[in-house]
Formats: structure tokens, C-alpha cells, sequence
């Protein structure tokens, strides 16, 4: 049996010194690295929505409208108030909405959505927003081809029909929020 023991025949720090300088400096270098490296913090979390906060989905087309009697065609004096926001998915068609309005002159005999129809242009009505409506009033339609791209072109208004103005106390032109 052969018996193998180390010894190093110089000690340690001079056996470092034995070692080039251009190479401990070198070996310094990429331990310091590796270190910093093992230092560094944790890259920063990607920013994400806050909890319940809407997320964009490129599918769907968020829409709003201010409904004033000034907006009506006539444009009536009412101190009525409304505002009506709406979602579209361009891809089913499918548009929800929710309205809200108050301080009309009286109950709401009815009320649709218009189109096609710019800012003080009268249009037909495409969409009745229900039978019996009050505020806050939620609905949903499917809507055609047609319809679609006139809601996504800007060309669709929500009027508010009463007794004391029968053409509209109220209306709101949609707008996309993008």
C-alpha cells in the first residue's frame, strides 16, 4: 500500500504570491463579479392591473356618453342628467350597457339608441333600450354587422324621450374610450 499525503511545500500566502499578478487580479475581478451578481436585487415585478381594475382586451370596445338637454335635437333647457357607459365585443357583436339619468322633467316614455347619426343629426331609432325604463337601467343586444360599424365609427346617440319633449329631453352621443 502506497501512502500519498499533500504537503504543500510553500504556505499559502506565499504560494499566492507565486501567482502572477495580472492573473489574481484577474481571478479578484471575477470573484467580485460574482458576488455583485449574487447581490443584485430581484428584477422589478412587470407592473399588472389592480385587483378589479377593467383589463383591455383588444376584442372589446368600451364606450361612454354625457346625456344633456343641450344635446337634444331640439335642445331642450332641461336640468336632466345622464350618463350611459357600454361595452362592445367586436367579435360576437354583443353590446351591455348601463344608464343612468335624473332631474327629468317627468317619466321616461322612451328610450334608444339612434343611428346613424353625428352630433346634431336626427337618426332612426336602432335599439330600444327597454319597456320600462328607470334609472339605473342595464340592457343588452346583439348587434348586426352594420350596426357595429357604426357604433365603432361614432355615429350612434342615446336620446330620452317625455311627455313635456317628445323628440328628446336628454341625449348623449357615444364616444370610445380608447
Amino acid at each position: 500500500m502506497v501512502r500519498v499525503m499533500f504537503r504543500p511545500s510553500l504556505p499559502l500566502r506565499a504560494r499566492a504570491a507565486s501567482i502572477p499578478a495580472a492573473t489574481r487580479l484577474a481571478l479578484g475581478a471575477a470573484l467580485l463579479t460574482l458576488l455583485a451578481g449574487c447581490a443584485s436585487p430581484p428584477p422589478a415585478p412587470r407592473p399588472r392591473a389592480a385587483p378589479g381594475a377593467p383589463q383591455r382586451l383588444p376584442e372589446l370596445a368600451a364606450f361612454s356618453a354625457r346625456l344633456s338637454g343641450g344635446q337634444a335635437v331640439p335642445p331642450s333647457a332641461s336640468a336632466g342628467r345622464g350618463e350611459l357607459v357600454a361595452v362592445l365585443n367586436r367579435n360576437t357583436g354583443l353590446l351591455q350597457w348601463k344608464l343612468s339619468f335624473s332631474g327629468l322633467s317627468g317619466p321616461v316614455r322612451a328610450a334608444h339608441f339612434h343611428s346613424p347619426g353625428m352630433a346634431g343629426e336626427v337618426a332612426d331609432p336602432v335599439l330600444t333600450l327597454g319597456r320600462t325604463v328607470i334609472s339605473p337601467l342595464e340592457g343588452r343586444a346583439m348587434l348586426t354587422a352594420r350596426q357595429r360599424a357604426d357604433l365603432l365609427s361614432g355615429q350612434w346617440y342615446v336620446n330620452l324621450r317625455t311627455a313635456a319633449h317628445p323628440e328628446g329631453e336628454i341625449r348623449g352621443q357615444l364616444i370610445e374610450q380608447k
